[in-house]
């Protein structure tokens, strides 16, 4: 499959590949196409929380017409400062009226925007505040965010995909979309063969398709994280060890 010479994976491979992200996953049916927030903590953050339990939209719609409405609020500037949302503590009505959403956090016990403010306030707390901290993260900081009422481990994980930091989580999605898409052409042996190259498969896939590995990666992520609960992946993965 793979060559640690041309770093090439095989073409019958890559075919595969590429034939299960036009079936699950495809750029004209899903909305996750994006490459994400890099070096901007803030819209990071509102894409995270906003895209939470609802239909992500379009280039102008849904999260990303929050995401929109909140750059025309800030400007121009790199939006990477979390204390521009912590600083609405005192009334987070004020963000719901500027992002002109009032959608609430699963459980409903806040909206989203109020969630947002929280969220800031509380990652500032803990020591991050702009994207280049959470290159660092610890298990005190997730616990700390995800103690946060209507957010959660999946927020998070959302958070740090769109910051382009990869947690082991997130790589076993990837990893594990490449074995279901290899499976096919080499049955049991398809994660063995997937362990170490996936990242190199994925890259070839991007190029093939003419798009960027972050935007590829972030549509496999959400796909991904909807169709397969960790007790199903650790359940087959028990299963192809035991042969």
């Amino acid at each position: 499959m793979y060559s640690s010479v041309t770093d090439i994976c095989a073409s019958d491979e890559l075919a595969a590949v590429l034939l299960h992200i036009e079936s699950v996953a495809s750029q004209s049916r899903s909305p996750h196409w994006t490459p994400g927030w890099r070096g901007e903590s803030e819209v990071a953050l509102l894409d995270a929380i906003f895209s939470a339990r609802a239909p992500y939209g379009g280039p102008s719609s849904g999260v990303r017409a929050v995401i929109g409405r909140w750059r025309t609020h800030r400007g121009d500037n790199r939006l990477d400062d979390l204390t521009t949302l912590a600083e609405l503590t005192s009334d987070p009505d004020v963000l719901v009226e500027i992002l002109s959403n009032r959608q609430f956090v699963p459980g409903n016990s806040r909206t989203k925007a109020a969630a947002a403010v929280v969220a800031a306030q509380t990652l500032i707390s803990v020591g991050l505040s702009c994207s280049s901290d959470f290159e660092q993260h610890t298990k005190e900081q997730f616990d700390a965010f995800r103690a946060i009422p209507g957010l959660g481990e999946t927020t998070w994980e959302c958070l740090l995909m769109h910051l382009g930091v990869r947690t082991d989580k997130a790589t076993e999605h990837l990893r594990s979309f490449v074995v279901d898409a290899l499976e096919p052409l080499h049955q049991d042996l398809a994660a063995d063969i997937a362990a170490d190259h996936f990242p190199a498969v994925l890259e070839a896939a991007a190029d093939a398709l003419g798009t960027d590995l972050a935007s590829l990666e972030h549509a496999i992520w959400r796909y991904q994280h909807k169709v397969r609960r960790p007790e199903q992946r650790h359940s087959e993965a028990a299963l192809r060890s035991a042969g």
